[in-house]
């Protein structure tokens, strides 16, 4: 579910009140059974918005001073907490947060994002049957996204490089790779990053899984071939 505010901003300090009239009106869509994943997205724009500094944050353990970012932070995560609380109050079952800033039709528009949470639940460590909350502040969303797909390229052409240091034979990359044989090193890369492109950050599970695809389809490959030769 979804829902567009208008005319507010991260600044508003009635926010709150208008995200649970929202709640009010769609409360029959609100599955109680279900537990959500909650975000909040606001415009990036804002980011270099002065009222950051002057925002007044009623809280005594998370005040607005010191950095510029210290400043933002205290701002999006005292906003984040006040919202959240009304998803306590109408009993709306969240232990995923996120307050992002990212590219909305209008600097004027707060987005509210309520997506159903199906991944696997973690516990508060010591604490049986309590599970833990996550909360998430994004300032950039854009600028995250570039971060992490940099990372991600960077991560899997060591990998590749690595694994083109052993097999030393492009034609046979090719086959192992699935793709008409190419000398062409970028088209090769791609087409790694296309099948094994969650080896950059995954679970230990889900990379073991990865690189034994890749070891048994190297196998096969190069069994194929000596059998070839063998009976030429």
């Amino acid at each position: 579910m979804e829902w567009i505010l208008q005319n507010t901003d991260i600044f508003d300090e009635d926010i709150d009140s208008k995200f649970n009239k929202v709640i009010l009106e769609n409360k029959n869509r609100i599955e109680r059974e279900h537990i959500y994943k909650f975000r909040v997205s606001f415009h990036v724009n804002l980011l270099n918005d002065n009222r950051f500094e002057k925002f007044n944050i009623i809280d005594s353990k998370r005040k607005n001073d010191g950095s510029k970012k210290d400043k933002m932070y205290a701002v999006l995560s005292f906003q984040l907490e006040k919202l959240s609380k009304h998803l306590t109050q109408h009993d709306i079952e969240v232990y995923s947060l996120t307050i992002q800033g990212d590219y909305l039709e209008a600097e004027n528009q707060i987005k509210i994002e309520l997506i159903e949470d199906k991944t696997e639940a973690t516990y508060t460590k010591g604490k049986k049957n309590v599970r833990a909350v996550c909360s998430s502040i994004i300032p950039s969303l854009p600028s995250t996204r570039e971060n992490i797909s940099y990372l991600a390229s960077k991560r899997l052409s060591e990998i590749y490089s690595d694994l083109m240091n052993i097999i030393s034979d492009k034609k046979l990359m090719s086959e192992i790779l699935e793709i008409e044989e190419t000398d062409n090193n970028n088209v090769l890369f791609q087409q790694f990053a296309k099948l094994y492109g969650d080896l950059w950050l995954t679970t230990k599970d889900r990379a073991e899984e990865l690189r034994k695809q890749f070891k048994d389809r190297s196998l096969y490959v190069i069994e194929k071939r000596l059998e070839k030769e063998k009976n030429k």
